[in-house]
């Protein structure tokens, strides 16, 4: 079954490339089928930009500012001023946010089995190609936040964060390691420090989330107690940018109102 994907991902790799990041009408399952994770990231976060979020995340913050339509606006993404921009009817802001919601849905329902053809399929595009693809190497992180691990073959980069590279919170975390993640980044990598103890969840995105995190075994028998003094120190460097984060957020909005 994995070869069958990993033909089927690998031989839409050249239609996939050519197919549109932004619709202007509401998503079907074929804009869908057969993309990458990095494709998915960017359909979904291009109806963010086009409010004028700000992104955490270098690769984001690089695709998009190298758009000439973009225009980041942080308050204005935050107090809801970008629907100013929008039509009067607001029918485009209610279709990006449904083709936003389908995105996040698709993503969240790939299966284990479909990841792994997806990692395997940018491995031998990596192996083909004479120099890696800058666009094979984030989806290979991406995977790799998916699947637990470093997705790539050999050592990973030495720039992988902790949600790409959990083996990092084996030693304790400063606030350099945390700068390329965004706020949801943050929840799953303070959740990983839990997971790696057998933590069950009940959360859907952070349930789901571990559901294909390969190295991932609840245990019934859970308890903090579990936690080593490290871990502890983890989680709250972790909550204290979290916190952080929401308060600039909220400080954003006040002031945009």
């Amino acid at each position: 079954m994995r070869s069958v994907l990993l033909l089927s991902l690998l031989a839409s790799s050249v239609f996939a490339a050519e197919r549109p990041l932004y619709f202007t009408r509401p998503l079907t399952p074929a804009d869908l089928s057969g993309r990458s994770l990095r494709e998915l990231t960017l359909m979904r976060n291009w109806i963010y930009a086009r409010r004028g979020n700000e992104f955490r995340r270098a690769w984001l913050r690089d695709f998009f500012a190298g758009q000439k339509w973009y225009a980041p606006n942080q308050a204005g993404f935050l107090s809801g001023e970008w629907r100013n921009n929008e039509d009067e009817t607001g029918e485009t802001a209610a279709r990006d946010d449904k083709n936003a919601e389908a995105i996040a849905t698709y993503e969240a329902a790939l299966t284990t089995e479909q990841l792994v053809a997806m990692r395997d399929a940018a491995r031998a595009r990596i192996k083909a190609a004479s120099a890696p693809d800058p666009a094979d190497v984030i989806e290979l992180k991406q995977l790799s936040v998916r699947l637990g691990g470093w997705a790539g073959e050999g050592d990973g980069p030495a720039d992988l964060t902790p949600l790409e590279n959990p083996r990092r919170l084996d030693g304790l975390l400063t606030l350099k390691d945390l700068e390329d993640m965004s706020s949801r980044d943050l929840k799953l990598l303070r959740n990983t420090i839990f997971a790696r103890k057998g933590r069950p969840f009940e959360t859907p995105l952070v349930k789901g989330h571990f559901k294909t995190v390969q190295w991932y075994a609840p245990n019934p028998k859970y308890s903090d107690k579990l936690l080593s003094d490290v871990d502890k120190k983890n989680v709250k460097l972790i909550q204290s940018l979290e916190r952080e984060l929401k308060r600039e957020a909220e400080t954003n909005y006040m002031f945009a109102a």
